[in-house]
């Protein structure tokens, strides 16, 4: 099979990279970034990777043509820039996906979308369930925009379902492990993880009893990859993630413990950090038992080995 990755360079994308060429498939990925996550792979027979815009139609289009399924990972997915660049924001997540569902539609090819546990917003009833409402902030602040641009998405998604062609959307809940994006920056637990091995003062956001359920690497992709190769997924939305929930203050020491670190934990208010247009988000868990009964997936890394794991990664591998 010939497998399609957009935003292959990233975090998320280039472990579906690496997975699909395990399983003995060809895999070209397509991403802005350099292709450092992925130079081990260089000379691999099998993998290509394509340095260049997701809304360069020449570039996109004869790719997609060339495939067998398309797993549409290129977005922007940083908290500091949906809240300072939301145009960026849009543009890249709506309109890239658009073109990538748009070429797909028309040569009848398989999409496997990304989406997030954003989606869900504010509502209070958790844990959350696909079908769930949306519950978000005013639109005068950008925070949002990142979210609504993901429902788009998935509206757009749906709408070409319809049409006839096969797709299928994950929804993914903090996932963390070795090569992230933004080490230092963005979500909380890079920013964690870069200010600890730099020995900085490590920022939780106020209050710090806000929670968040993290689903280590491995898990995440062996759920994205039952989604892309189960033919009754398509057509339907899963989350991905895990229902182990722990509040960011813990989170932080839990870090500070497992990886023997010396740095002061400091509690600053939001508006330091992400600026006038961000608002938190105080509980994030999600029912998996959709994902359990047609995919007969679950995660199976407790939080701890995880963070074991990525910690140990990142001493090995530091500058």
């Amino acid at each position: 099979m010939k497998i399609l990755v957009t935003g292959g360079g990233g975090f998320v994308g280039s472990h579906v990279v690496e997975a699909e060429l395990e399983s003995g498939n060809e895999v070209t990925a397509i991403d802005i970034a350099s292709p450092s996550k992925l130079s081990h792979l260089e000379d691999r027979n099998g993998f290509n990777y394509v340095k260049a815009d997701i809304l360069a139609k020449d570039v996109l289009k004869p790719l997609i043509e060339d495939s067998d399924l398309i797993y549409h990972f290129a977005a922007i997915a940083n908290v500091q820039t949906y809240v300072e660049d939301p145009l960026k924001v849009m543009s890249i997540n709506i309109d890239g996906l658009r073109l990538v569902l748009d070429i797909a539609f028309r040569n009848n090819k398989k999409v496997v979308f990304s989406s997030t546990s954003e989606i869900y917003g504010k509502n209070l009833k958790v844990p959350w369930s696909e079908d769930d409402d949306r519950v978000l902030g005013p639109t005068s602040k950008q925070r949002w925009c990142y979210s609504s641009s993901k429902a788009i998405g998935e509206h757009m998604c749906f709408a070409y379902i319809d049409l006839g062609l096969r797709v299928a959307i994950c929804r993914f809940f903090n996932f963390y492990g070795p090569k992230l994006d933004f080490l230092g920056r963005g979500r909380v637990l890079p920013v964690f993880l870069g200010q600890f091995l730099k020995n900085e003062p490590v920022t939780v956001v106020e209050p710090g009893d806000q929670t968040r359920c993290f689903t280590y690497i491995s898990d995440g992709i062996d759920g994205i990859l039952k989604v892309a190769h189960t033919e009754e997924a398509e057509g339907h939305v899963f989350n991905i993630g895990t229902n182990e929930e722990i509040s960011v203050l813990e989170l932080a020491k839990k870090i500070k413990i497992i990886g023997k670190f010396s740095s002061e934990i400091v509690m600053v208010p939001a508006e330091q950090i992400y600026g006038k247009g961000y608002e938190d988000i105080f509980r994030r868990v999600p029912d998996i038992s959709k994902a359990k009964r047609m995919l007969g997936w679950e995660p199976k890394i407790c939080l701890d080995e995880g963070l074991k794991k990525t910690i140990e990664w990142y001493k090995k591998n530091k500058e």
